[in-house]
This record gives structure tokens, C-alpha cells and sequence, in this order.
């Protein structure tokens, strides 16, 4: 049986390759159909991973662990589309500034995510802005999913039928 953080890593690992090794630029060169295969099989790895989160998400009723992990895997797969979207951004010229790998992409999504914006990076293009804007309000609405996942798992933890009461004693 496979624990959370295992399922975890897998669609991390997965996603991550998908990330670093789908081809932007379609070449007719040998590197590029191993990037493509390499590619494919991490993207059959992540949607089987996800789809049967999903089945246990649903499974689940109130079970807090499913949902924290969906949560992860959910995380994981939008911080590397963002990354992935805001990599294609910088193709055209005038929309970021300093942004011009897919480490690049990457750290700039995740400083938007955790709202640091140190400014090194930044949209400057209006197609560039309205992505951002997109995934700070994918923020906004992710913070507030997670606060209430974790919120109601504290309050099945704290509910008084699951206080147990001490056994009496028989005289």
C-alpha cells in the first residue's frame, strides 16, 4: 500500500520531468523525440497518479489526509503549469523582464505563490499581467480551500463526542 507522501512524490517526479523535458521548440533532431518520449511517459505517470487521487478523494468522505494530498498534488500540478505558461510568455518579447529559463519560471511562480515578489522578475506585458493576476486569484482561492480542509479537520479532532470519557470505577 502506497502511503501519501509516496503518491506525492510520484506526481511530483512526475510533473517535474514533464516540466523539464517537454520540448518547446519541436526540432527534427534525436535529442527532441527522446525529450518527447521522456516527456509522454512522465504525463501518463501524472494523470494516472491524479486520476486515482481523484477516485480516492471521492472515496474518502471526511478523511483529512485525501484531502490534504489532493491539495499537494493539486499544488504541484498548477505551480508547474504556471511556471510552464510563464515560460511561453517570455518568448514574446515585452512581457517579463528577467525571466528567461524554466528555473527562472519556476522561482517566479513560486515567489508569487508565497506573495515575496522580490522584484528581479517581473510582468511588464499586459498578456503577462493578466497571468499573474490569474494565479493570484488561484492563490487566493487555494489558501482559502486549505484553510478550510485543515479547519475542519481540527474541528472533527476537537468535536466532543471524540472525547473519551475516564472509565468508572466499581466500588
Amino acid at each position: 500500500m502506497q502511503t501519501p507522501v509516496r503518491r506525492a512524490a510520484v506526481t511530483f517526479v512526475a510533473a517535474g520531468c514533464v516540466y523539464y523535458l517537454i520540448p518547446l521548440r519541436l526540432v527534427r533532431a534525436a535529442e527532441d523525440w527522446v525529450q518527447v518520449a521522456a516527456a509522454a511517459v512522465a504525463l501518463a505517470v501524472l494523470v494516472v497518479s491524479f486520476s486515482r487521487q481523484l477516485g480516492r478523494y471521492l472515496r474518502a468522505d471526511e478523511r483529512t489526509d485525501v484531502r490534504v494530498e489532493t491539495l499537494l498534488n493539486l499544488l504541484i500540478v498548477a505551480v508547474l503549469a504556471f511556471s510552464m505558461g510563464y515560460l511561453l510568455l517570455a518568448d514574446h518579447d515585452g512581457q517579463f523582464v528577467g525571466l528567461d529559463t524554466r528555473t527562472d519560471a519556476l522561482y517566479f511562480t513560486l515567489s508569487t505563490l508565497a506573495t515575496v515578489g522580490f522584484g528581479d522578475i517581473h510582468a511588464v506585458g499586459q498578456a503577462a499581467r493578466i497571468a499573474v493576476s490569474g494565479q493570484i486569484l488561484f492563490n487566493l482561492v487555494y489558501v482559502g480551500a486549505a484553510v478550510t480542509v485543515l479547519g475542519s479537520a481540527m474541528q472533527r479532532r476537537l468535536r466532543p463526542e471524540r472525547v473519551t470519557q475516564p472509565a468508572e470505577r466499581s466500588p
